[in-house]
């Protein structure tokens, strides 16, 4: 899974990146600003590709838009609101994480940075957007399942309506009337298939 790292502080950016990366994420992408954040987010602009992120490291204090602002205004974002976003603040600044909290943050972790807890609630974080792709995936199949059963209930109304059954004899003949909307409704839907079967009468003609 692909993680951005955003701190102004290059010693910062390669003490975490090396962090991660001895822990196996070799996926760690790092920028030194909040702008360059939205530039990789696909933010920047609407014609800007975005990479595929799932985890965002931010560090809190940085000059012109500091992590707060880049969080509320990631979390904004339809495509972005489910990546977790952990905040990266030094120990005696922690008065800043209720208004990191409320921009959306998932979570925090202290300066100087602990591999042990670095990793910990990385681990944590990453396995939280898993359920939450898991759960939109799950939605979206559902979502799918219903739409194709709702099409064939009206499909199968459709055919109701058009096709009568004699209540003597039980055979299925059209209404001449309904031929018309039959053959429109046929034509209309090509992806329809009928099993067919030769009845008696046309069973006995020779061929």
């Amino acid at each position: 899974m692909s993680i951005l790292l955003v701190d102004d502080s290059p010693d910062a950016r390669l003490l975490i990146q090396s962090m991660l990366r001895e822990a196996g994420y070799r996926d760690v992408l790092a920028v030194r600003s909040a702008e360059e954040a939205f530039a990789k987010l696909g933010l920047a602009s609407s014609a800007a590709k975005a990479s595929a992120i799932d985890l965002i490291l931010m560090d809190i204090a940085m000059p012109e838009v500091d992590g707060i602002e880049a969080c509320r205004r990631i979390k904004g974002s339809s495509q972005l609101q489910d990546v977790p976003i952990l905040m990266v603040t030094v120990r005696d600044k922690t008065s800043f994480l209720p208004k990191a909290f409320e921009a959306g943050a998932t979570d925090y972790i202290c300066k100087p940075v602990d591999r042990v807890e670095l990793v910990a609630r990385v681990r944590l974080a990453l396995r939280l957007k898993e359920e939450i792709d898991a759960r939109k995936a799950w939605e979206r199949d559902l979502t799918k399942t219903v739409e194709d059963m709702n099409r064939t209930i009206e499909t199968l109304t459709m055919l109701c309506k058009l096709l009568h059954v004699c209540p003597t004899c039980k055979t299925l003949h059209s209404n001449p009337a309904s031929l018309p909307r039959l053959e429109g409704y046929l034509l209309a839907n090509p992806d329809l298939t009928f099993s067919q079967a030769l009845c008696a009468a046309c069973g006995a003609k020779p061929h």
